[in-house]
């Protein structure tokens, strides 16, 4: 058994349950790489050193309600480095029969890039949400958004899949995007405008910007494809106006 856990590529470790506060009494090289912690470091203590602020309360009373009845589980939680580094932990506690005694083994394996990937997702994605006020319908197939803060690459990203979404939900004919509120910086991409407008049109939809400067009307006129023209109002009240205008209204 120790043989094999020493030449595995994943961090393992053995407890004994029939000892006070189920110790650990093996662990094996992967782990003191992964964790920075020597076997003479871990060996006798219980594995809640792992544990820090972060770690999740009711993942740890998953393990020890697993434990305490003797099942496996799986599940990932977020422990700790010998340094203080923080690390999502995807740990494996499965129980073992050894010549008529029972024992524990984890398995660890860190999964922090991953996990920090989604996070990143999650956290752009809740930033999105905050430059960009509810989409609201203000007319029949009209709607309105209205944007705030600095725009990026990702952002607009984000900022296209939100509008198509509402868009074929709500079977908009016309979507008004008010920039009043956006710092136009340098190096701005403007010509996602252009990229939302073209998705929209596929999906039937016109596009209007409003709140749009004298300086951001002549650089969006400058375009490169002349047949390219975004429709750009000073104000929502003058958007709303021309799209009545246009519609009969």
């Amino acid at each position: 058994m120790q043989e094999m856990l020493d030449g595995s590529r994943v961090s393992a470790i053995v407890t004994d349950p029939a000892q006070t506060d189920n110790p650990i009494i093996f662990t094996n090289r992967t782990f003191e790489n992964m964790t920075g912690y020597t076997q003479e470091e871990a060996l006798g203590r219980n594995c809640r050193f792992l544990q820090g602020e972060e770690t999740d309360h009711s993942s740890v009373m998953k393990i020890r309600k697993a434990i305490a009845e003797r099942v496996p589980i799986t599940l990932v939680v977020k422990n700790y480095k010998k340094n203080g580094t923080l690390f999502w932990n995807r740990l494996s506690i499965r129980p073992v029969m050894i010549e008529g005694a029972r024992y524990f083994i984890g398995t660890q394996t860190d999964v922090s890039v991953q996990y920090r990937q989604i996070e990143e997702l999650q956290c752009k994605d809740t930033e999105i949400e905050r430059l960009m006020l509810p989409i609201m319908m203000i007319d029949d197939k009209l709607a309105a958004v209205s944007l705030v803060g600095q725009m990026n690459e990702e952002r607009f990203s984000l900022l296209i899949e939100k509008l198509s979404g509402f868009v074929h939900v709500n079977e908009v004919d016309h979507m008004m995007l008010d920039i009043t509120g956006l710092d136009w910086q340098e190096g701005t991409p403007i010509d996602r405008l252009l990229e939302i407008q073209q998705i929209l049109e596929l999906m039937g939809s016109c596009l209007y910007i409003t709140g749009v400067s004298p300086k951001l009307a002549r650089n969006l006129a400058m375009n490169k494809n002349p047949s390219q023209v975004i429709k750009t109002f000073s104000s929502i009240q003058q958007a709303i106006y021309y799209i009545r205008v246009k519609n009969g209204k």
